[in-house]
Order: structure tokens, then C-alpha cells, then sequence
């Protein structure tokens, strides 16, 4: 005989969804991607090479925050090389003083400092070339200084 009356509220309470579980993954993700996503990080890397002379308004469309700081260039003795000195710009490393005025014809951003860092030992001819390689680009805000010790360890 079947029973057609209220059923008990045990049984329906079943057959209901339990969302906790959902929530809590739902809110686990949530926190992991706003911890992880970087929302006022700004890249600092200006537009280069080809791409960057294919819009001459590139380099003056460009806020204040989104250029480098400083174009670091630093030379230090290397006596296996014709020029006894070795030259290193953005991690990549040149024994010739003309791949300075490549490089920075390259970032053509005259608004940003060109630093020189020294090894002491180099000869004045040997800064002054580099000095003069940079002059020669597009570049014009350029100082020197002197390697300090825990630098020319690197």
C-alpha cells in the first residue's frame, strides 16, 4: 500500500544540493588568483629594435612609469679581447665599443639616463671610447661612475 501523505523532512533535506564544499573551492581559488595576479606590477621594458622605429610616436606615447629608470652599461677588463675590455648591457655581453651605439640606437629613448659603471683598472681611453660610442647614438643624459667591489664579483 502506498503512503500519500507528507514525507518525513529527513528524506528531502537529502535530496537537496549541499553547496559548501563548492563555496569553499570557489573562495580557495578566488583568494589564489588575487594573491597571485599582479594588478600594479608595471614592466619596465620599452619597446625595441625594428618594432620601436616602426611607430616614431612610441617612444613619446610612453608615460613617465613605464620607462626605465637608467640604461646600465658596465665595463669591466677582459684581456682575452682586441679591446681589453668587455661590455655588458641588459645581461648580454660585447667587446666591441660599437655595439654600444647598436644597442642604444636600438632603445631610442633619449629621455633616459645612460649609466656607465667602471672597472677601475680600465684606461681613460677605454671609458672615453665607450663614452663616445654612447654619445653617438640617439641618447644624450649619459654619467660615469666606478664599479664598486661587490659589483665586479658578479
Amino acid at each position: 500500500m502506498m503512503k500519500f501523505g507528507q514525507s518525513e523532512p529527513e528524506e528531502e533535506s537529502e535530496d537537496l544540493l549541499n553547496l559548501t564544499s563548492m563555496i569553499d573551492v570557489v573562495f580557495t581559488l578566488l583568494a589564489f588568483f588575487i594573491i597571485t595576479v599582479r594588478v600594479f606590477g608595471v614592466e619596465r621594458d620599452a619597446a625595441v629594435g625594428a618594432a620601436g622605429r616602426a611607430s616614431a610616436g612610441a617612444a613619446a606615447a610612453l608615460v613617465k612609469g613605464d620607462l626605465p629608470e637608467a640604461v646600465m652599461i658596465k665595463l669591466t677588463e677582459n684581456p682575452a679581447t682586441a679591446t681589453k675590455m668587455s661590455i655588458e648591457i641588459g645581461g648580454q655581453r660585447f667587446d666591441d665599443p660599437a655595439a654600444i651605439t647598436r644597442q642604444l640606437s636600438d632603445i631610442n629613448l633619449p629621455a633616459v639616463p645612460v649609466v656607465f659603471a667602471s672597472a677601475p683598472n680600465l684606461t681613460i681611453e677605454q671609458v672615453t671610447g665607450a663614452v663616445d660610442a654612447a654619445l653617438q647614438s640617439p641618447m644624450r643624459n649619459v654619467s660615469l661612475r666606478s664599479l664598486s667591489s661587490e659589483e665586479m664579483a658578479r
